[in-house]
């Protein structure tokens, strides 16, 4: 694929289109939980592939790297096919010691951040559970597309910005704006995708949608047949 020109102005609208195509395509085509997850990666390959294409590391800073988990702390919502895809590649990676740690983890984050705000998330320093030990991303290939949305071009800062989240001296973090916008603007897409399907749309918190997969292994079916999921209220 040739190389995007970064500075002709991108046209979200022409790419929110697609997406909602390549993603509506996907669902249709999809039988159960490891279809929705090969839609997913159409959708999420096709935006980090437009995204190596317009960022130029000169211009385009990103500092976010492995290990850098200072953001993965703040509550994240996903859309089923997100928490589908992660629960379906937790399932193939294993269900060894490590693995069943993790769902554990999940699950207790879970009830642990149900009423939190991020205000309160972050003073409380409740970790992502997907984190492994080195603090890495545990399901990188198939993180939700709110985390793909995040970045920043100054870890120091972006570090001083978490600290004095919801306080008097609060800063906002300096992310890349096009990472931004169209992370964002891919969510919005798959969620137009799914609209048109007759598909639940309800956004959720990722643990708690995540550890709902895993514990009904029919949920990919009933979500695909049109269902609205319902979650427990406890």
């Amino acid at each position: 694929m040739p190389e995007a020109d970064s500075t002709v102005p991108f046209d979200f609208s022409s790419y929110g289109s697609e997406i909602a195509d390549l993603a509506a395509r996907g669902l249709n085509d999809a039988a159960g939980a490891e279809g929705v997850r090969a839609a997913m990666a159409r959708v999420t390959g096709r935006a980090e592939e437009v995204q190596t294409s317009r960022l130029s590391t000169n211009e385009h800073l990103i500092a976010c790297g492995p290990g850098c988990a200072d953001c993965c702390r703040v509550n994240v919502t996903v859309l089923l096919p997100e928490a589908i895809a992660i629960a379906a590649y937790l399932e193939e990676i294993g269900a060894g010691d490590e693995i069943n740690a993790m769902k554990i983890r999940v699950a207790d984050t879970a009830a642990r951040v149900r009423w939190m705000e991020d205000d309160e998330r972050i003073r409380a320093g409740v970790a992502c559970p997907f984190l492994d030990g080195r603090g890495w991303c545990a399901i990188y290939p198939v993180r939700p597309l709110t985390c793909r949305a995040l970045s920043s071009t100054d870890p120091e800062q972006c570090r001083r910005a978490l600290a004095a989240h919801g306080s008097d001296e609060e800063e906002t973090i300096v992310v890349n704006i096009f990472q931004k916008f169209l992370m964002e603007g891919t969510f919005r897409a798959l969620a137009t995708a799914m609209e048109r399907a007759g598909l639940d749309t309800t956004g959720r918190e990722l643990c708690r949608s995540v550890t709902r997969c895993l514990l009904d292994p029919r949920l990919a079916h009933d979500f695909l047949a049109g269902k609205r999921i319902k979650f427990p209220e406890s």
